[in-house]
């Protein structure tokens, strides 16, 4: 009987500490900006053209979304 083996292959990816930094910067900007989205009141949001439930939904998206 014939048994075959199969190794997995996982590509070993380096990030640079520059690139580490821009993802932790991007995520901290996202999140506050969607806190600053959950805070604004009716008018400011009608004023931007979205409904409640459309900020509310993209306010409670995990920064990394």
């Amino acid at each position: 009987m014939h048994t075959a083996t199969f190794k997995a292959h996982t590509q070993t990816r380096n990030i640079s500490a520059t690139a580490a930094l821009n993802w932790v910067v991007e995520s901290v900007r996202i999140a506050s900006q969607r806190r600053s989205l959950a805070a604004l009141s009716l008018s400011a949001l009608d004023d931007i053209g979205l409904s409640e439930a459309q900020a509310m939904r993209e306010a409670g998206k995990p920064f990394w979304a």
